[in-house]
């Protein structure tokens, strides 16, 4: 191939290549940044709304237990008097009889039930908010994840969209005789793998929008397109914060860790309920006895009470003080698995931010200038296919790699912010 043809083949693979399409058109494409997605996600999570209508049901069961039991009525009227010959005798020879009976729970039971619904209130709001710290970090990692993987998928598009239009003009120069068949051959094995990994990369991004889409509840047919600005190194830096100082913060923030502490009083008052549910319960009521006692118009106090002879709670008190028991475990070990998660997400983020802080920021772009002219010199022929391959492997992978590096860094930075339950760093 003369150098006249060659430039023209480039010349038709560069205009080629500016009109070739990355992806399919999409006509239901929903491009959004982090904040409207957050929105999304307090407005549309179902499981989020869901636990909002718990909060409404525990705090439901305070109204319950403040009210007393209601008071018990009984009337009894003959049926038939054979002195009088009469059914339902209501006149002054009849006999009817009436009972008012009220319960009252003694040893502040009634106090103690209070108070254990309002515990139970305060479990389910932390349970929500804990909920709530769980979705944004699923919707913040998905988020960079699908943002990332977009990109590299762009940079998949670009060089198969080159490779398509250059065995196609090589193999046009090969019917003329001008090009040899094995390096077409080469130059089509190249483009089979790229495309074989950009369907594999696809696939992956397929499942990322559709977790996202889950979480912010948008239909199954949008194609999401996260928008971010250009991240600064200097906008956050892991290193000013020591892990005693995390811990701290944690400790303050976690919900599940609040919700164990909780779980924990919890235990305590239903111990101290069933104690006190082992005292008997006081009934007291008022009799009225038309003609049927010693005397006419009869009416009476009377007073009733089960002796706890047998039965004092005593199993329920048994199984009461197990859950104490069993909570008080639950929240050591949640108070062990929070500083080695702690610890864990501290170390991973400084790792990730030291090592991209090794890189030169203007690396990237001088790459990319470098094998615009890679390409235009092979399309010359001034370098050879094998030095191609290479420079064109090389490019590729330090791109793919430097996305993973970026996404690997905010993923550290929101796994230490869910570590810690804020928003210690804002990426």
């Amino acid at each position: 191939m003369t150098n006249r043809l060659a430039l023209y083949a480039f010349l038709v693979l560069s205009g080629a290549l500016f009109r070739h399409p990355l992806s399919a058109q999409v006509t239901d494409t929903l491009a959004l940044t982090l904040p409207e997605a957050e929105q999304l996600l307090l407005q549309k999570n179902i499981p989020l709304l869901a636990q909002r209508y718990n909060i409404d049901s525990a705090k439901a069961g305070i109204i319950t237990a403040r009210l007393y039991d209601n008071p018990q009525v009984t009337f009894e009227n003959v049926l038939y008097s054979h002195t009088e010959k009469k059914w339902f005798d209501f006149s002054y020879e009849g006999q009817n009889t009436l009972q008012v009976q009220q319960l009252f729970k003694i040893a502040g039971q009634r106090n103690k039930a209070v108070k254990l619904a309002q515990s139970g209130v305060k479990m389910s709001e932390f349970q929500f908010y804990d909920l709530l710290r769980t979705l944004r970090f699923s919707l913040h990692d998905n988020f960079y994840d699908l943002y990332y993987k977009q990109r590299s998928l762009q940079t998949y598009g670009r060089q198969i969209a080159f490779l398509q239009q250059l065995v196609k003009v090589f193999s046009q120069q090969q019917a003329m005789g001008n090009m040899a068949p094995k390096e077409i051959i080469r130059i089509k094995s190249l483009l089979y793998d790229l495309q074989h990994d950009a369907l594999a990369l696809e696939q992956e991004i397929q499942q990322a929008q559709s977790d996202l889409a889950l979480l912010i509840r948008v239909p199954a047919t949008t194609v999401l397109q996260p928008q971010m600005p250009d991240q600064r190194m200097d906008a956050a830096s892991v290193a000013q914060f020591s892990f005693p100082a995390l811990m701290d913060t944690a400790r303050i923030n976690r919900y599940d860790l609040k919700m164990a502490q909780e779980n924990v009083h919890y235990n305590d008052l239903n111990l101290r309920l069933q104690k006190a549910m082992a005292v008997p319960d006081l009934e007291v009521g008022f009799a009225y006895d038309k003609q049927g006692n010693f005397e006419r118009n009869y009416n009476g106090l009377n007073i009733s009470m089960p002796l706890p002879f047998f039965n004092r709670n005593q199993g329920n008190i048994k199984m009461a003080k197990a859950e104490m028991e069993r909570s008080k475990l639950q929240l050591t070990g949640q108070e062990d698995q929070l500083e080695h998660e702690v610890m864990n997400s501290l170390q991973q983020a400084l790792k990730t931010e030291k090592l991209l802080h090794e890189f030169d920021p203007g690396f990237e772009n001088e790459y990319a200038g470098m094998m615009k002219e890679i390409e235009k010199n092979y399309g010359l022929h001034h370098i050879g296919l094998l030095e191609f391959i290479d420079m064109y492997d090389a490019y590729r992978n330090n791109v793919l790699k430097m996305n993973a590096l970026k996404y690997e860094r905010l993923h550290a930075l929101v796994s230490l912010n869910f570590a810690t339950g804020t928003f210690l760093f804002h990426p």
